[in-house]
């Protein structure tokens, strides 16, 4: 009888090593997902911005090249001011949702 309860405790305590080897590797395993994400997030964020730059350059750009186109009519300036502002706002919006 003692030796069935020797060899029943060992395979138990086998079994406690195998299950936290287990669970060790998983929450390892976790933690690598989570820092892989972490940094796949934060590459995106700032392609995005990078992104988000670039369109505001170029918006600027073509807004002071219409600007120019149009001359200095003072019927036309203040919509064109009202639409910089908005595209402004929104990419604003755009950069801070990254």
């Amino acid at each position: 009888m003692l030796e069935a309860e020797r060899a029943a405790l060992s395979e138990i305590e086998q079994f406690k090593r195998q299950t936290l080897r287990l669970v060790v590797t998983s929450w390892l395993r976790a933690v690598l997902v989570h820092k892989r994400t972490q940094a796949r997030i934060k590459r995106l964020r700032e392609r995005m911005t990078a992104e988000a730059q670039l369109r505001q350059a170029r918006i600027s750009c073509e807004m002071q090249a219409l600007a120019g186109d149009i001359g200095e009519e003072a019927s036309v300036l203040p919509a064109l001011e009202s639409a910089i502002a908005r595209v402004t706002e929104e990419l604003v919006g755009t950069s801070e949702v990254s």
